[in-house]
């Protein structure tokens, strides 16, 4: 199943609900938006809208914002405490 906007979107309108976080977790090696990534980095899901998803990185402190492709190297997860 692949990750998408509108996924992202529900799990986060549900998650801000209960107060929890959302998050994507990076599932590849190698290069996006001219930085190194690595598999199975946990990003922070800061905002959804209708044509990006906007995350926090923090092996780097940056924000980045992915279209419908790029999410597709992304895989949502949904974390119960």
């Amino acid at each position: 199943m692949s990750t998408t906007i509108n996924k992202v979107k529900i799990l986060k309108h549900a998650n801000d609900t209960k107060g929890d976080n959302t998050y994507l977790i990076c599932n590849f090696n190698g290069k996006f938006e001219e930085d190194l990534w690595h598999k199975d980095e946990l990003c922070f899901v800061k905002d959804v809208s209708t044509s990006n998803v906007s995350i926090f990185r923090p092996m780097d402190g940056k924000l980045y914002n992915l279209n419908e492709n790029s999410l597709k190297k992304f895989i949502l997860i949904d974390v119960i405490i």
